[in-house]
């Protein structure tokens, strides 16, 4: 049991929840005293190592997973790092079929069901909706998820086109689709029921699939989920809707220690450190004899930031997620003002003065003018910026620059961007996008980062709280 829980952390640590050698061994000292009963064995592990309400979702599903003899019914050392992970009863495996979706070679492309299946398929789904019942839905979900036949690695890689495939098998939006119908002839309450079972189903689906997916395809399926779900390190762009509500939580966090912390800058002071210098300039009135040493001390100040934003469709959420972390510093201590862009600049400062986050941004939606035309042209911005708000730049700022510096082909202008890196403290550029893509097709990282003071890569968690760090 020692190994298991031990191997059980490290697979916590994978997923992104924090758990210290100090916390595995309260673990085991709890275990044996409730002892391993299902119930007490997962309330003693949970209360030792989760320490943060949100992770207990993930420690869930990898408890289920990790614990269950369905998906690890053997470890052994020479087999791999976390044993093998095969069902406990194989002849129960779903080897697939041969009807919709999962075929002898392929599978279908969503444009049809075939074998005339839909209506039986529709009754099915509305049936199953409109009942509720657990077991139901979890047997609707299981038909779909094991119709896809034998899954491969690709599946892994792109589960949502799995998922597409079974919500085509289900007839799922043909379903809904009648269901809303249905819906308009009822009351509003029982709509909302009806929503709710819908996302309980897709979430069903969703762990149905990656169950599937660790039994047939072993330990590498296994860290591959675990990895997803670690929201610290996967990229912005990734993240599904529940994940996105988690990480706006934990960016509200950030921004208010980010917020408590102060800068400082020297001054001459009565007590402190010897300011050498000082020190030798104050002699000169002695004869060059250090009779009254000059001290120099620190004191705390605000520092000055102007943010541009891209908000172009290809970094929409990223740009979104630092407005929050803005938002949340702004509202606190520091001096900074907010420009959002797509090819010319609008300030927003405004929307976030005594107002929630969410109707800050709403706002910017609907009444900032930040694009003339859908495509980002941050030559344009640049001049335009320079023409508008150049004034407002100055030796005690920090520019700092959001986007990918996807230019759709406009001419740079990086003239102007020069002339506004000149009057500032320094200039800063975070970039979305994996180093992989910088200069690639229309990418000029190079060109603006080279008159920038630094240059990052920001596109996951974990990035955006160093970097912020560093910059603040």
């Amino acid at each position: 049991m020692d190994k298991a829980i031990l191997q059980f952390a490290v697979l916590l640590r994978k997923a992104g929840i924090r758990v210290s050698h100090a916390e595995v061994t309260e673990a085991l000292k709890a275990i044996t005293l409730t002892g391993i009963d299902r119930v007490n064995f997962f309330n003693a592990i949970s209360a030792t190592m989760i320490k943060v309400q949100t992770d207990m979702r993930i420690f869930e599903k990898i408890f289920e997973y990790y614990f269950n003899p369905e998906f690890m019914s053997a470890r052994h050392d020479n087999c791999s790092r976390f044993g093998p992970l095969v069902p406990a009863n194989p002849k129960t495996t779903c080897q697939g079929n041969d009807i919709v979706p999962g075929m002898s070679k392929g599978r279908t492309t969503g444009f049809g069901q075939g074998r005339g299946l839909a209506s039986a398929a529709v009754d099915n789904f509305i049936q199953v909706i409109q009942a509720g019942v657990p077991e139901e839905m979890s047997a609707l979900v299981k038909k779909g998820v094991a119709g896809l036949g034998r899954l491969e690695e690709d599946d892994l890689e792109d589960m949502k086109n799995a998922i597409r495939q079974v919500k085509v098998f289900l007839e799922w939006n043909m379903g809904i689709y009648k269901l809303e119908n249905t819906a308009s002839e009822l009351d509003e309450k029982t709509w909302l029921v009806w929503q709710e079972r819908l996302k309980n189903l897709e979430d069903m689906l969703y762990l149905e699939l990656e169950k599937k997916l660790i039994i047939e395809l072993g330990s590498d399926a296994l860290e591959t989920v675990l990895i997803r779900e670690n929201i610290n390190q996967l990229d912005f762009y990734r993240l599904s809707s529940q994940q996105t509500a988690e990480i706006r939580k934990k960016i509200s966090k950030i921004a208010h220690k980010l917020a408590s912390r102060v800068s400082f800058r020297q001054k001459r002071s009565k007590r402190g450190r010897i300011d050498l210098a000082g020190t030798i300039r104050r002699s000169m009135s002695y004869g060059g004899v250090p009779i009254k040493p000059a001290y120099r001390d620190h004191y705390p100040t605000r520092p000055e930031f102007v943010v541009l934003f891209d908000l172009s469709g290809s970094v929409k959420i990223f740009s979104e997620f630092i407005l929050q972390l803005v938002y949340s510093i702004q509202s606190r201590y520091l001096h900074v003002r907010s420009f959002v862009f797509v090819d010319t600049p609008d300030e927003v400062t405004g929307y976030f003065q005594n107002r929630e986050i969410e109707d800050g941004i709403k706002d910017i939606y609907n009444l900032a003018r930040f694009s003339k035309t859908a495509f980002s042209d941050y030559g344009q911005m640049f001049i335009d910026f320079n023409e508008k708000y150049l004034e407002i730049l100055n030796k005690k700022t920090t520019l700092v620059i959001i986007g990918d510096a996807r230019n759709n082909y406009h001419r740079d202008h990086a003239d102007c961007f020069r002339n506004m890196c000149q009057e500032v403290r320094k200039t800063i550029w975070l970039n979305p996008e994996p180093v992989e893509s910088w200069d690639k097709e229309d990418s000029l990282i190079s060109l603006y980062g080279g008159l920038c003071d630094q240059v990052f890569e920001c596109r996951n968690l974990e990035q955006l709280d160093r970097v912020a760090r560093k910059i603040i």
